[in-house]
């Protein structure tokens, strides 16, 4: 339907001066949360060897014998893993290209058979052609530079849940990294309940336009704490 607007126009009338004009809708962004967002842009997603959503040209890392890929810039001492042990890169080299989108596309499109096709994915980050190729080229930022990030969760969300258990001591971990070792896990038995009084004695200092105060995350974790808490 977007489709067929952009390339017709969208018939609207004006009440105000009484006249009928006719709009060329433009889609600029498209974005969604990580998981969402590959049903949109037909990438790999976060867990994929080039998993920017942005799709920068940076490789990710995996763990031995397995196939979940992290954005490590550095790489970790004594790894030697194929296809991932590149040196270490620089935030500040990291760039976001678009050009070589569609040259990796049709690479991945030209893959005679089941077994190539996965190793081209592999290797361009891409699962199939996004259906917002069907849009007119003139109406939209282009593919996939219109797809942007997701700031939205990475700041009221994602990161609260990545760095809550990592200063607990609770974070998923190898075997031969144990959160007794861990220099930042402090918010731990008395010193994490008394974090969690503080947290809601603080509800009086908050202005009304707060929307919710944030209870004692000590006692309600686990029973329904909101993001914006």
């Amino acid at each position: 339907h977007l489709a067929a607007l952009q390339k017709e126009g969208l018939t609207i009338w004006n009440a105000a001066i009484d006249q009928i004009f006719k709009s060329q809708p433009f889609l600029a962004l498209d974005t969604a949360d990580g998981p969402a967002m590959a049903y949109l842009n037909s990438l790999v997603g976060h867990h994929g060897k080039f998993g920017c959503r942005l799709y920068c040209p940076t490789p990710g890392r995996h763990k031995t014998n397995g196939s979940h890929y992290y954005p490590a810039l550095l790489k970790p001492l004594d790894y030697t893993m194929a296809g991932c042990d590149h040196p270490d890169l620089s935030h500040f080299s990291t760039t976001t290209s678009y050009g070589h989108y569609f040259t990796n596309l049709r690479f991945l499109l030209a893959s005679p058979n089941d077994t190539q096709y996965k190793k081209r994915r592999l290797e361009t980050g891409i699962v199939k052609p996004t259906i917002f190729l069907g849009l007119p080229t003139r109406s939209t930022l282009g593919i996939p530079r219109c797809f942007g990030s997701d700031i939205m969760h990475l700041s009221t969300f994602n990161i609260s849940d990545l760095f809550l258990p990592l200063w607990r001591g609770l974070f998923d971990h190898d075997r031969l990294d144990p959160p007794s070792n861990w220099p930042w896990a402090v918010l731990q038995e008395e010193i994490w309940e008394s974090h969690g009084m503080a947290v809601s004695a603080a509800t009086p200092y908050l202005p009304g336009s707060f929307d919710r105060p944030p209870r004692n995350i000590a006692e309600k974790i686990n029973s329904g704490y909101k993001a914006w808490e």
